[in-house]
């Protein structure tokens, strides 16, 4: 097999797009994305963790080629857009809709195939260790609107935890996120994590939703070509989209990494 054969990493902050460019990564020929699919044990071995992804990297690739089935999140044999049922008014937390197990894809693959591994929590923590062994790319979107939306959602992070994340993360980052005073605190300490984690990588290898609203094949062609254009592509107003936000505790949270959020291209509005 070819060294230049693309095994890639995606990663990125929850409710930033990873599942919907690993969507978009599947409609295209000759290529396979996987969410999720790797049960690290959390035994806090950061360099076992690594071997043990480049292991399920190379097993599922030989699989996908040999046409049986591999593991990943989806949702009824396919992988969605989004996990997660659309906002409500009711203030009820948004269900998550995923199952995992083995499903087939139906593709012709070419032993050059581009295999892409999608895991917010885990590929960040181990971040500095898999960029010498893959080639790694992080999705970012406006910690604002992503900080909106973990208020809405029923996962860990509603709650101030990524329990993979902080099982790889270095102790001097879960010891501060552990001293963290409130539930948002912890929240915003863990999208500033994420954000300087994220410094390690060049641009190139930085995606923004945004980017990928608004022109698909120009924001994932540093993974692959696109040669098929996603569906059901739109944008929409943060604000519509998380009724009953309180904007203005949210942008005063986050106010204290407004530098490094502007490091990646977007900024806070005034608080009210």
């Amino acid at each position: 097999m070819s060294n230049l054969v693309p095994n890639v990493l995606l990663t990125g902050m929850p409710r930033s797009g990873t599942t919907m460019a690993t969507a978009i990564i599947n409609q295209q020929p000759n290529a396979i994305g996987l969410a999720e699919p790797i049960q690290l044990v959390r035994h806090g071995d950061r360099l076992r963790a690594v071997e043990e992804i480049k292991r399920f990297v190379t097993e599922a690739r030989a699989s996908l080629l040999a046409k049986e089935p591999v593991a990943t999140k989806h949702v009824g044999g396919a992988i969605p857009y989004n996990w997660v049922e659309a906002p409500t008014t009711s203030g009820s937390l948004r269900r998550v809709l995923e199952e995992r197990s083995k499903i087939s894809f139906h593709k012709e693959l070419t032993e050059e195939f581009t295999l892409v591994v999608k895991h917010p929590a885990e590929f960040t923590a181990l971040l500095d260790l898999l960029r010498a062994e893959f080639k790694v790319f992080a999705m970012i979107r406006n910690p604002l609107a992503v900080l909106a939306a973990w208020q809405t959602v029923d996962m860990p992070v509603n709650r101030g935890t990524m329990p993979m994340l902080e099982a790889f993360a270095p102790p001097a980052f879960i010891e501060r996120l552990n001293s963290a005073t409130s539930r948002l605190h912890r929240q915003v300490l863990l999208i500033e994590f994420q954000l300087q984690t994220y410094t390690l990588l060049p641009s190139s290898q930085i995606i923004r939703y945004e980017d990928i609203l608004v022109d698909a094949q120009d924001a994932l062609r540093t993974i692959l070509p696109i040669s098929v254009p996603p569906v059901d592509m739109m944008s929409f107003d943060p604000a519509d989209r998380y009724p009953g936000i309180n904007w203005s505790v949210l942008i005063t949270a986050l106010g204290s990494i407004s530098k490094l959020i502007e490091g990646f291209g977007y900024n806070l509005p005034p608080s009210e």
